[in-house]
């Protein structure tokens, strides 16, 4: 059987984990700060919103006046911020924090607005039955609109200094993503340049384009489909936008229980374990354990479960990092029980509060 006297072991890898994750946990917003429009995306299902209203709400409480966007979908950020929404004009949240769902056919009018005498006229348009048949057979009409309105609020003032510090949207997902980016572009060459329209097209691809103002993340889960597909839109932003992909964020990596120097110690007593009790992996499926070894050997084993699903997430990021010319940081799994304490949590992470991280069970 497994001796008791092994808890000195357990305590002393417990001490060590514990002391060198205060050093080695660093904020995770800098490749971000300086940047006014910050886009986000990912495959469908990684915890895309979920990050986006965390990087909203990690940057206002930085006093950043801050306005996070949906684009024309079913609303997540309502959900994970508590609020309903009232149309284009954003919903203040907090002092520094706004938020809207730029949904196709208010854009459409605003845009429509900005190039006929009032919205009166803009609404009596877009009413007209041949009319909408024709805006809806119009190739890329609802994103090039959306886009335009988030070309507003970016280049909007208040007393002489920008309205918003930092606006993030939470774009479509990354199948998509560069398509809905890159129709600016392609309209303004369709039109030649020529035109309010073709003016305007051009406007909202060059802030597209600018790296220095605006950020592209992709956010990813340490798997393979989402890791591939992180890999080929940071491909195709520089093969169709001519632009780097700013920021890599994996989200809901497993943290290894104990730090990589004290694998050889953790090691040496799961074989010290596994060999006076035999078949202990079977021990994290019984009920209860049966004595005090059997509870010792269990926490030995649920570690290195820990363990392997950390190596697993590492050997996908590793594969990222060495494709991807972008930084990547990861977001640990958070265990809570309600969408507004998951965004809180992942915000502080964001903005380098070490008392956000869950701890795994640590021998």
């Amino acid at each position: 059987m497994f001796d008791v006297a092994h808890c000195a072991d357990v305590a002393s890898l417990s001490l060590l984990f514990l002391a060198r994750s205060a050093r080695i946990f660093l904020t995770m917003l800098d490749p971000l700060l300086d940047k006014r429009l910050i886009f986000v995306t990912g495959k469908g299902g990684v915890g895309k919103s979920t990050v986006t209203a965390a990087l909203g709400k990690a940057l206002a409480s930085r006093g950043k006046r801050t306005l996070v966007l949906e684009t024309d979908t079913f609303s997540a950020m309502e959900d994970l911020y508590g609020y309903e929404g009232t149309g284009l004009e954003p919903v203040k949240l907090s002092e520094t924090l706004y938020a809207s769902n730029l949904m196709a056919e208010d854009c459409f009018v605003a845009t429509l607005t900005r190039f006929v005498p009032g919205e009166r006229v803009a609404r009596a348009v877009i009413n007209n039955r041949v009319a909408r048949v024709f805006f809806k057979a119009a190739p890329s009409v609802n994103e090039v609109t959306i886009l335009d309105q988030i070309r507003v609020f970016y280049e909007a003032e208040d007393q002489g200094r920008p309205r918003y510090d930092h606006i993030i949207v939470d774009l479509p997902a990354s199948g998509h993503a560069v398509t809905f980016l890159n129709v600016p572009a392609t309209m303004n060459g369709m039109m030649r340049g020529i035109g309010p329209i073709a003016k305007m097209t051009a406007q909202v691809a060059e802030i597209i384009n600018d790296p220095k103002q605006t950020a592209i993340a992709a956010v990813c889960l340490p798997e393979e489909m989402p890791v591939n597909e992180t890999i080929e839109l940071a491909g195709n932003l520089k093969s169709v936008l001519g632009r780097p992909l700013t920021l890599a964020i994996a989200n809901m990596v497993h943290r290894a229980p104990l730090h990589d120097d004290d694998r050889p110690l953790f090691d040496a007593l799961l074989n010290r374990v596994r060999a006076s009790t035999p078949g202990t992996s079977s021990l994290l499926f019984d009920e209860e354990p049966t004595d005090e070894s059997d509870a010792l050997a269990r926490l030995v084993e649920g570690n290195a479960l820990a363990l392997g699903w950390h190596d697993r997430d590492q050997r996908y990021l590793g594969e990222l990092r060495s494709r991807v010319d972008a930084p990547v940081i990861e977001l640990p799994i958070f265990y809570e029980t309600s969408g507004d304490d998951v965004v809180a949590r992942v915000a502080r992470q964001l903005d380098g509060d070490a008392s956000s991280l869950d701890h795994p069970l640590a021998i």
